[in-house]
């Protein structure tokens, strides 16, 4: 019997994780996703590519048999969801799209989504609630903390950290051996050559902080 997930968030990234259960169930008709959950009144009670829009308190009814996930790219609005869905007791699971490509030596935590198309080599960390979007490449002993989103095309060389709720745009490609610091943001098709400080954006090839 298939087990019942709930996705918070409704927009478009959204809407791809439920294509990404659409491929799973493929080969093990794994998950029945209930809604999105969406806090904005204006939305609830619409449907979204054949899944209903719910609010929290009405996903909490199928509790203690259901799951989440958070499809929310912002990392800081990911976290505020992720921490009122578990203090309404949900637990999180881990999605994989049957492309991934990985070795037994990746470690994915809880509500960390991977998309179709990721190639993740040997002896990398992910921690929880991380987003890795389509055709991504990770090196080898690369590290990426909790909540941390990377967006489509991105290339991380071996031994790249990227710290708790980071944020990656399209496209950027670090060189090994590099960290990018807590909370900062990446511009889009940047090249990270060296380490980033946390709670910046950076911008540009090579990849420098933007001045204030």
């Amino acid at each position: 019997m298939s087990k019942k997930l709930v996705v918070l968030g409704a927009g478009g990234f959204a809407r791809e994780i439920a294509w990404l259960v659409w491929d799973i169930n493929q080969i093990s008709n794994e998950w029945e996703i209930v809604g999105f959950v969406e806090h904005s009144a204006e939305r609830v009670g619409e449907i979204a590519n054949g899944i209903p829009i719910i609010r929290m308190e009405q996903a909490t009814r199928y509790l203690p048999d259901i799951y989440a996930v958070a499809a929310i790219g912002d990392p800081s609005l990911k976290e505020r969801a992720v921490k009122e869905a578990e203090d309404s007791g949900f637990k999180f699971t881990t999605l994989l799209h049957p492309s991934v490509n990985k070795s037994k030596s990746v470690n994915v935590g809880a509500g960390s989504m991977i998309c179709a198309g990721n190639i993740l080599t040997v002896n990398i960390t992910i921690g929880k609630h991380v987003i890795l979007n389509l055709d991504c490449t990770v090196g080898h002993d690369s590290v990426i903390e909790d909540y941390v989103t990377i967006s489509p095309g991105c290339h991380l060389s071996g031994g790249t950290a990227i710290r708790r709720g980071a944020f990656l745009g399209t496209g950027v490609v670090t060189i090994e051996n590099h960290e990018i610091g807590a909370y900062s943001k990446i511009g889009a098709g940047a090249v990270v050559i060296n380490d980033i400080p946390e709670k910046v954006t950076a911008i540009g090839i090579p990849a420098k902080p933007k001045s204030t």
